[in-house]
C-alpha cells in the first residue's frame, strides 16, 4: 500500500538555489511550494552557494527562504574556479548521514556535483528511496564539455547512482532519449517543469519602453538566461546584425562570467550591433515580468536545452517565442504554433527572425496561443499531480 499524501516526507537536494544558477534553482523552489500546496511535507536541503560568492542566509537549521523551508549549509570556497563549482560542503555530508532516516524519499537535483552525489550515496547506503532529476547532464552537449573528466566521474560515481535510482526523472522526452542513449538501463518517467501563470500587467511594453529608455515604435526582441556559451548568443546575435530593413531592438537580460559577456559586447561592437543591443544584467521580480510581457519576440537559440524554463515563462506571458530545435520545448512550439523553430544555423535563425518581426500580427497571435497552451498544460498544480503519483508509488509499504 502506498503512503498517503499527507504523510510523506521528502527531501529535495540540490547544490544551490542561488538566482544566478537559473532555471533549475528557480524550479526547485516552486517545486517544493507547489507540493507543499499539495499536502506533501517538502523541504530542500543546499548550500549558501551563489557562484563566487556565498548568499547571506542562516546556515544548518531550517528556515524559510522564498516560502518554502530550505537548509543551508556552507559551501567550501577554494581560489581553483573548479573546485569551487563542485560545490563541496562538509556539514551537508555530516547532517544528511544523521537525518536521510527522517525521510521517505530523496528527490535529487543535479549531477556532477559534491552534494548530488553524497545524497544518492547516502540514500543508497541506507536503503532510502531516491529520484535524480539530471537537469539535462546527460544530454550530448553538455557530457562533450570536460568530456574526460565526465565520462571518468560517470564511471567512478554517477553511473552507479543512477542506475541504482529508484527514478530518473527526465523533464523532457528529448533529454530522456539522449540519456538513455549513454545508459540504457536507467528506471525514468518523464515529468515536465511547471510554473504559476502570471497576472497581466496593463501596458507592459511601455513600461519597458519608459524603463530602458527604448525605441517606442521598433520591436522588442528579448533573451533572458544566463550568460554561458550554450545559449547560443553569438548565432543570435550575427543573424540579427544581418537583418537591414527591418527595425527591432534587442535586450539581453542575464548575467554571467565577466569574461564572457565583454566577448559578447565585442561581437555586438563589431557587427555594428551596438545601437541595436542592449544589455541590462540580471532582472528579478517585477522587472522581470514587464521585459516578459512587454517584449514581442523572447528567443532562445541554445545548442542544449533539457527544458527551457525561461521560454516556458515568456509563453506564460503571452510573448510569442523563437528558439533552437535543440530546445526541449521546440517540438510543442512547433506543432501547436506558439512562435517559431529554428536549425542553429544563421541563415535559419535569420529567416525565422524575419517572419516574426515582419508580420506582427502573427506574432502576437502565436504569443496569445502560447498563455492558454501553458494554462491547460504546464501549471504547478497540474505537474504536482503527477510527481505526488511517482513519490506514492515508490514509497510502498
Amino acid at each position: 500500500m502506498s503512503k498517503p499524501v499527507n504523510s510523506l516526507k521528502v527531501l529535495h537536494v540540490i547544490p544551490s538555489i542561488a538566482a544566478c544558477r537559473g532555471g533549475p534553482s528557480q524550479a526547485v523552489i516552486e517545486m517544493v511550494s507547489a507540493l507543499r500546496k499539495a499536502g506533501v511535507n517538502a523541504e530542500i536541503a543546499t548550500t549558501n552557494d551563489d557562484g563566487p560568492s556565498k548568499l547571506d542566509v542562516a546556515l544548518n537549521s531550517l528556515i524559510d527562504y522564498q516560502g518554502v523551508p530550505v537548509r543551508f549549509f556552507n559551501r567550501l570556497s577554494p581560489p581553483i574556479s573548479a573546485l569551487r563549482e563542485f560545490g563541496v560542503s562538509v556539514r551537508f555530508t555530516q547532517w544528511l548521514n544523521r537525518h536521510a532516516a527522517d525521510y521517505d524519499l530523496i528527490h535529487v537535483h543535479a549531477i556532477f556535483s559534491y552534494c548530488s552525489t553524497r545524497a544518492m550515496q547516502i540514500a543508497r547506503k541506507r536503503s532510502i528511496p531516491y529520484i535524480v532529476r539530471p537537469i539535462g547532464q546527460l544530454e550530448k552537449w553538455s557530457l562533450q564539455q570536460s568530456k574526460i573528466r565526465k565520462q571518468q566521474y560517470l564511471n567512478w560515481f554517477e553511473q552507479r547512482n543512477l542506475e541504482r535510482a529508484d527514478c530518473v526523472h527526465f523533464t523532457a522526452e528529448s533529454e530522456q532519449q539522449q540519456a538513455l542513449a549513454v545508459l540504457p538501463k536507467l528506471v525514468n518517467t518523464v515529468i515536465p517543469l511547471g510554473l504559476n501563470v502570471p497576472i497581466q500587467v496593463r501596458e507592459a511594453k511601455s513600461k519597458i519602453v519608459n524603463r530602458w529608455s527604448l525605441e517606442r515604435d521598433a520591436p522588442i526582441i528579448l533573451y533572458l538566461s544566463r550568460l554561458h556559451p550554450k545559449k547560443g548568443l553569438e548565432p543570435l546575435i550575427t543573424a540579427l546584425s544581418q537583418i537591414d530593413d527591418l527595425p527591432f531592438q534587442l535586450i539581453i537580460a542575464g548575467d554571467g562570467e565577466p569574461a564572457y559577456r565583454r566577448t559578447l559586447e565585442a561581437l555586438s561592437n563589431k557587427l555594428h550591433m551596438a545601437d541595436r543591443c542592449r544589455f541590462i544584467g540580471f532582472v528579478r521580480g517585477t522587472e522581470k515580468t514587464l521585459l516578459l510581457q512587454g517584449a514581442d519576440l523572447f528567443v532562445l537559440t541554445s545548442f542544449s536545452e533539457n527544458f527551457g524554463i525561461s521560454a516556458l515563462e515568456a509563453m506564460a506571458s503571452g510573448t510569442a517565442v523563437l528558439l533552437s530545435n535543440e530546445v526541449a520545448l521546440a517540438a510543442i512550439v512547433k506543432d501547436h504554433a506558439l512562435g517559431w523553430v529554428a536549425e542553429l544555423d544563421n541563415d535559419d535563425i535569420k529567416a525565422k527572425l524575419l517572419l516574426a518581426l515582419s508580420d506582427v500580427d502573427t506574432t502576437r497571435e502565436r504569443g496569445s496561443a502560447a498563455r492558454d497552451y501553458v494554462e491547460q498544460h504546464f501549471q504547478w498544480s497540474h505537474i504536482v499531480q503527477q510527481l505526488i503519483r511517482r513519490y506514492k508509488a515508490i514509497t510502498h509499504d
